[in-house]
């Protein structure tokens, strides 16, 4: 059976009906304009953060660390260092002023540690050094001046918290990073009783709520991001106190987008809490003792920040996206030596049977503790 051509023949009824149109070809000037449609891609930036980086004088003598070669602390951050490794932004509470061997190295209850420590920290990866704590004037202003001489030798390490003059007081700190402005602020609560020299105000960032809303407002619009650190609080207190919460909300409702505190040398509680103009701002109030040589089991924990901060490609909104907590774990021995830092991940009771405070401490112990200090609907993962 032969196949019809029905296109022939609806062509030949249509010529005698009137005509069947032939597809006349196409010129250039006969299309359309053409529209190019760009997808613009959400900018994001990694962040991470530790707490007190807390310079006792059994880790400056450590005969681990301490040889006839002269000090080297890069060991202690060994165990970390992996984590730090693709994140955009590191950033570490440098408690205890490294002012250096040349002034004479001191511990409790005013620090003065080697600037090996500053040295190790940078090698272990950390990009952000705040600075400002109740011990910044424990060795008074050279040793500020020896501290921030010594960031000044890293490319891409940034210090907060401490100025030279009125000037670097004054000049703003952003980093850009994936494209994002980020805009970092740091003070501190007080100096331990301690003044700054007449005239000298400027070398220490303290909280004053009418300077704070000054640089933010100043701040504002350079940057697409602000990230806070912030050194206040109650020491050994595992909650925030009213005055923490009080400051943080300041910050949040002037346009802040992450707090991170320090100082209570235990870690406290973390939450998002909702900005006057609806946002949500991660808010970490203490992540306690990154690095010590105290002797509390509480304050061998600590914690590691962890969140990526993300824009919005058509409303250019921030937001925060995968805010975490890693609980960390100073770990020394029984001869208050070989210190090291360590992810509770990492932790096991074999270590924990050779810490100083075995008695005192294990894997569950930290564990159980991180839990009733975080509780169970802060909104921020617990990653142990």
């Amino acid at each position: 059976m032969k196949l019809r051509n029905y296109a022939g023949v609806a062509c030949l009824l249509a010529l005698l009906l009137g005509g069947c149109q032939r597809n006349e070809e196409v010129t250039p000037d006969d299309k359309q304009d053409e529209v190019t449609v760009v997808v613009q891609e959400e900018l994001s930036v990694s962040f991470l953060a530790v707490g007190d980086n807390l310079i006792h004088g059994a880790i400056f003598g450590d005969p681990y660390h301490v040889n006839e070669n002269g000090m080297d602390f890069r060991s202690v951050y060994d165990p970390i260092k992996p984590y730090l490794k693709g994140i955009d932004v590191k950033n570490i509470n440098q408690e205890t002023v490294l002012g250096g061997t040349e002034l004479g190295l001191s511990h409790y209850p005013q620090f003065n540690g080697p600037q090996e420590i500053g040295m190790s920290v940078v090698d272990a990866g950390f990009n952000w050094i705040s600075q400002a704590s109740n011990h910044a004037m424990d060795w008074g202003e050279t040793a500020i001046h020896n501290q921030l001489s010594l960031w000044d030798k890293y490319d891409g390490v940034i210090a907060t918290g401490m100025n030279r003059s009125a000037q670097e007081a004054q000049t703003q700190r952003i980093i850009t990073v994936n494209g994002l402005r980020i805009g970092l602020l740091n003070y501190t609560y007080g100096l331990n009783g301690l003044s700054m020299p007449e005239g000298k105000s400027y070398l220490i960032n303290l909280i004053d709520e009418a300077r704070i809303k000054a640089d933010i407002a100043a701040l504002k619009p350079n940057c697409d991001v602000m990230i806070a650190s912030m050194h206040w609080g109650v020491e050994y207190a595992y909650t925030a106190n009213e005055e923490q919460r009080a400051l943080a909300q300041m910050l949040a409702d002037e346009g802040v987008h992450v707090i991170i505190g320090s100082h209570p040398h235990v870690l406290q509680n973390a939450e998002f809490i909702t900005a006057k103009d609806g946002r949500q701002v991660l808010v970490y109030y203490s992540l306690g003792n990154f690095l010590s040589a105290q002797d509390r089991g509480d304050t061998m924990l600590g914690g590691m920040a962890r969140f990526d901060v993300v824009q919005d490609s058509i409303s250019k909104e921030i937001r925060i996206e995968l805010a975490q907590l890693y609980p960390t774990v100073t770990h020394y021995n029984q001869a208050i030596a070989d210190f090291k830092v360590y992810l509770l991940k990492d932790y096991t009771d074999e270590l924990a049977a050779k810490h100083y405070l075995s008695a005192e401490i294990s894997r569950s112990f930290f564990i159980d503790l991180a839990k009733q200090i975080m509780g169970e609907n802060s909104g921020i993962e617990l990653v142990y």
